[in-house]
């Protein structure tokens, strides 16, 4: 499924990039109900594509989430940390509004990309 393919949520959409083993996924709009479902399949691709999953999720772009869409990003973290991976979400400024709670945060994607090189990530680009 490509980015914007999925019109079951017009106020949604993921852009979706891969860095060497790192994938970048960027959420824009409203994080809530169908929407979740939407991420949650990227977000399974994205975790079985390489082992460990390394990917950041930058939320700069998000308007407002529900319940569904932050249980979604939580349940990706651990299972990217169950795998021996990393879930970074980028836009702390953002996360910190929308209260994704206790996601490993930084302010924006390059300090994401900056945080996994430097936690040895960088060794497996």
């Amino acid at each position: 499924m490509e980015p914007g393919a999925y019109g079951a949520h017009p106020d949604f959409d993921i852009g979706f990039d891969r860095h060497g083993r790192i994938a970048l996924l960027h959420l824009k709009g409203r994080l809530a109900g169908v929407a979740s479902l939407v991420l949650q399949q990227y977000l399974v691709k994205v975790l079985v594509a390489r082992i460990p999953p390394l990917f950041i999720v930058n939320v700069e772009g998000l308007t407002e989430t529900d319940d569904a869409g932050r249980e979604t990003l939580r349940s990706a973290d651990r299972h990217a940390r169950a795998s021996g991976g990393r879930m970074i979400v980028a836009g702390g400024g953002g996360a910190r509004r929308l209260e994704l709670g206790a996601l490993d945060l930084v302010e924006s994607v390059d300090d994401a990309f900056a945080e996994l090189t430097r936690s040895g990530a960088g060794d497996l680009l």
